[in-house]
Order: C-alpha cells, then sequence, then structure tokens
C-alpha cells in the first residue's frame, strides 16, 4: 500500500489537546491524527454508501413470524 503524507496547521490550543488526549490514550500523535481523519471520514460518507445498508434480503428457506418476538425477546408482561 503506498501511503501518502498529509501536513497541516493546528493552534497551539489544538495541539496541546491533542497531545494532551494522545498521551492518555498511550498513542502517537500520529495515530491520533489518523484516528481523527477516519471518524471525520465515517462522519462524512452517506449511509447509503455503507456496504451493509447495500445489502439485499436472503431466502434462507427458514419461515419467521416476528409477532412473537418481544415474548420471546423478553418474556411474557404481566
Amino acid at each position: 500500500m503506498v501511503e501518502k503524507v498529509v501536513q497541516t496547521e493546528l493552534s497551539r490550543t489544538e495541539y496541546e489537546r491533542l497531545k494532551e488526549v494522545s498521551t492518555r490514550k498511550k498513542i502517537s500523535l500520529k495515530e491520533a491524527l489518523r484516528q481523527a481523519v477516519e471518524e471525520w471520514i465515517r462522519h462524512q460518507t452517506p449511509i447509503d454508501t455503507d456496504p451493509l445498508f447495500r445489502l439485499e434480503p436472503k431466502d434462507t428457506g427458514v419461515e419467521t413470524d416476528s409477532s412473537s418476538l418481544d415474548k420471546e425477546l423478553y418474556g411474557r408482561r404481566q
């Protein structure tokens, strides 16, 4: 995998807060920034592009009846 180097500027306050959190979590600044970028990308990516939400239902041959699901999960209510 070819990695790319990204450079940016932070205010002194941003840098100090980043350093404090990364030290507390015992990770490098590089790893902290990588995690921040991954999180930002997740928040900016529309949910319909997530492969999980593009799965088509599959017929397993098992019939289901959701009417008794609450009883099975939570027991009888009194």
